[in-house]
């Protein structure tokens, strides 16, 4: 059941209880809130949560196929020579992009472009949503959204929310614009940790069939180094490689359309990329 309407009739039925004046009311009006205030702060901080609205995290298990993705970008000289190893390998990727960081490094856009790479939005700012009003929200992504289209003229259907962090605000704000939401299967934590030899590590210890995993080209701040990213990349991905793994983007890994179309579309389960899904609406 959705979300909102969870929300009105839980808060229906706490008013009616409530309205009641009896001890077992009053216990059961309260238990009804804590319970749902515990889903709510579930749904918020867990990717993996479809409590509050649709979030994509993991491809189908039965596959041996990883989609990699980078977050924070472009951010030179490290998205370069991300993409200079990628395309060593012959692995395509997805970049959720910030839009200010777009600004500063048009030409890196263009070139993800070029490689075959995919483009997802990640706000103009990286914006911590979890406390923002509506409309700054919608403003936010939409300017990060304008920036790629004027690039790379690609209608992008791919939104990864800065942190992971959501509210019911952020989510039904992806849902007007007709985008997904997209999280993760796991972390390798580069964003923060630049040592090489962990980062390869929290890889390898935590792949598995359809998994998304989150690596950074760049960062939401100026002058931060993402060398252990670059020198921990190659390794990976040869290990990766060697265990018989597919590298594929996260469109064709969660089989959904990369681009937002008029068109409508069924789409598989999104917490797994499996199954027949809902039919979801998707307007240029």
């Amino acid at each position: 059941m959705h979300y909102r309407r969870i929300t009105i009739i839980s808060a229906a039925v706490i008013i009616i209880l409530a309205a009641l004046n009896k001890s077992w009311a009053a216990y059961s009006a309260a238990a009804i809130f804590l319970i749902w205030f515990a889903l709510s702060w579930y749904g918020v901080f867990n990717v993996r949560s479809q409590f509050i609205g649709k979030s994509y995290w993991r491809g189908n298990r039965n596959e041996k196929k990883i989609a990699l993705t980078f977050d924070d970008g472009p951010y030179e000289p490290y998205t370069s020579q991300i993409l200079d190893i990628l395309k060593r390998y012959n692995i395509l990727a997805t970049f959720f992009l910030i839009g200010k960081n777009i600004e500063r490094y048009p030409e890196a856009v263009k070139r993800i472009q070029e490689q075959g790479h995919e483009i997802g939005n990640h706000t103009y700012t990286h914006r911590r949503f979890f406390y923002t009003l509506f409309p700054a929200i919608r403003h936010d992504i939409n300017r990060c959204q304008n920036l790629i289209r004027n690039i790379t003229g690609i209608n992008t259907n791919l939104f990864r929310q800065p942190l992971g962090f959501r509210n019911p605000s952020i989510v039904k704000m992806v849902e007007d614009l007709n985008m997904h939401m997209i999280g993760w299967t796991f972390r390798t934590y580069d964003g923060t940790d630049q040592n090489p030899e962990r980062i390869i590590k929290r890889a390898l210890d935590n792949v598995s069939n359809g998994a998304i995993i989150v690596m950074h080209d760049g960062c939401d701040k100026e002058n931060r180094k993402k060398d252990g990213t670059v020198e921990a990349l190659p390794v990976i991905l040869e290990r990766f490689i060697k265990d018989g793994y597919k590298f594929v983007k996260v469109s064709e890994l969660l089989s959904i359309s990369p681009v937002i179309s008029d068109q409508p579309l069924t789409l598989p389960s999104p917490t797994r990329g499996e199954g027949k899904g809902d039919k979801i609406r998707k307007a240029v």
